[in-house]
């Protein structure tokens, strides 16, 4: 940093060395900018002196969120939310949401042996992944949330608890936290069911039956509210304090609230107010929030033979890029 640049730009600035590079840049006080390839093609995700991982959408939702989404939009969202429920790649994205196609609340029920009590269905994100480090608002970590919610349910045998790995930890060769939960916990209770990353379940049939969500930071929180169901989350999440979801600060009020939600599960549901404003803001999330870019790292090759530099600084680049490349260097985001 001996040279003092006007902006330092870096892939992450949460993990490994680009968290270290982060750090001191903004120790120093210098104006940083971070980037992640998003899910989908020609797009990138941006944050300006912020980790983008954090997906900080607070300009976007200040500026956009009062704005109902009008009849195209809904039907973009909707065809992309159907895709991920359906395990399809939709249009320009790059990401399968699940590999195992969808069968149906009764299917699931069937297949982890369920009854008519109701379903809690706590979410839980890749251990040490960028959408978990440094997430905690009440807990020490993710795992401390997850072993007490479980010790809370331990003797609530009048709900059934289902605890879902995250699919992504397939994609890793860290520790899984089901190997985790197993040796904290021991034998589980009967009302209790473990969904392992590898489980040819989909987690959306896993919503069709759920009556209460519990989440640490992954996005089915967001898509829980958008059907509806009531979410609490634990941990620092883009959409916690949106108006659609249940936000506790403390470990008392987290879990009054559980005792509250529980106490009552029909009345938790969510408004239709509440499931609209889910709704714009997934659509804002989704399409608005990641910027026009000309390439992406998993078809790098392709896209630069398809988006050569000589069209990149063209006019008609300059146009629909030139934006996004003002704001990686220092230009403020405007949404």
């Amino acid at each position: 940093m001996a040279h003092q640049p006007d902006v330092v730009i870096l892939p992450n600035g949460t993990i490994q060395e680009m968290g270290v590079v982060y750090q001191v840049a903004r120790h120093l006080n210098l104006n940083t900018v971070t980037f992640e390839f998003s899910e989908q093609r020609e797009r990138i995700w941006l944050a300006q002196d912020s980790e983008i991982m954090r997906h900080n959408t607070d300009g976007l939702w200040a500026a956009r969120g009062q704005e109902p989404l009008d009849a195209k939009q809904l039907n973009q969202l909707q065809d992309l939310y159907s895709a991920r429920v359906d395990s399809k790649i939709w249009q320009n994205f790059t990401r399968q949401w699940q590999e195992t196609a969808t069968q149906g609340g009764a299917a699931v029920k069937a297949a982890l042996n369920l009854d008519d009590r109701p379903v809690i269905l706590l979410a839980a994100n890749v251990l040490g992944d960028s959408l978990t480090l440094g997430r905690q608002v009440f807990s020490q970590s993710m795992t401390e949330w997850v072993e007490r919610t479980l010790r809370y349910f331990i003797d609530r045998d009048d709900v059934q608890l289902i605890i879902r790995m995250h699919p992504g930890e397939l994609l890793i060769k860290g520790t899984s936290l089901a190997t985790i939960i197993k040796s904290i916990m021991g034998e589980l209770p009967a009302h209790f069911h473990l969904v392992e990353a590898q489980a040819k379940i989909n987690t959306y049939d896993l919503l069709e039956i759920t009556h209460l969500g519990l989440v640490y930071s992954t996005t089915v929180g967001m898509e829980m509210a958008m059907r509806g169901i009531p979410v609490i989350i634990a941990g620092q999440t883009h959409y916690r304090g949106r108006g659609f979801t249940n936000d506790p600060t403390s470990w008392e009020d987290y879990f009054a609230l559980l005792d509250e939600k529980l106490a009552d599960l029909q009345s938790a549901q969510l408004t239709q107010d509440q499931v609209d404003l889910a709704w714009r803001y997934a659509y804002l999330f989704f399409f608005n929030f990641p910027k026009p870019f000309p390439w992406h790292l998993l078809d790098l090759k392709d896209d630069l033979r398809a988006r050569p530099m000589a069209y990149v600084l063209s006019a008609e680049g300059d146009q629909k890029y030139g934006p996004t490349f003002d704001a990686l260097t220092g230009t403020p985001l405007i949404w």
